[in-house]
């Protein structure tokens, strides 16, 4: 565990991170439901199974998701469809309306899917988040925050994962990043 701790006007944020590599190998339940950006709701069984996808996981509404992360899968589409890829995935626990405004303003022609998992569930299930302490908002509960991930998903298998170590940081999970593993 790596604690790392930042100071702001308005309160201080303490963000529990676990690195690891423990999800590849596993196979994804079909007990998760994911919701699209129109209120729809999608079964893992309906996204993964029989398909080659690439899940990729930003924290939300950041900068280094918004120009680096989302845009990079966005520019790189067809050479994923080029590998054999039948869906690219951006999850994340946004509600249905963020999910579309990210949807119309950063990748206007829809070529690739933004899906919510709202409780954080599956990511949840895969250590795929870190609990972020928010001291001053009268709560001690953490707040499950996405960790900036990458995953190739065969068939309903991850056979690559990648996760950054730093919020901040986006070069193991890119575009580029999860194009060499295929």
């Amino acid at each position: 565990m790596q604690h790392l701790k930042t100071k702001t006007n308005l309160f201080n944020k303490v963000i529990v991170q676990n690195n690891r590599t423990f999800a590849t190998g596993n196979a994804i339940s079909s007990n998760y439901l994911f919701g699209d950006q129109f209120g729809k709701t999608h079964t893992s069984k309906d996204i993964f199974d029989n398909k080659k996808v690439v899940v990729f996981g930003i924290h939300g509404n950041n900068p280094t998701d918004d120009f680096h992360q989302i845009p990079s899968f966005v520019k790189n589409i067809d050479k994923f469809y080029k590998k054999g890829i039948d869906n690219v995935i951006c999850l994340q626990s946004a509600d249905a309306s963020i999910l579309r405004a990210k949807s119309m303003s950063l990748d206007p022609f829809r070529t690739i899917g933004f899906l919510q998992d709202k409780d954080c569930k599956f990511a949840i299930d895969n250590a795929l988040t870190e609990d972020e302490y928010l001291k001053g908002l009268g709560t001690s509960t953490p707040v499950h925050e996405f960790k900036r991930f990458a995953l190739i998903v065969d068939n309903g298998r991850i056979v690559f994962e990648s996760i950054e170590k730093d919020p901040t940081e986006y070069e193991h999970t890119n575009a580029d990043a999860v194009l060499k593993q295929l």
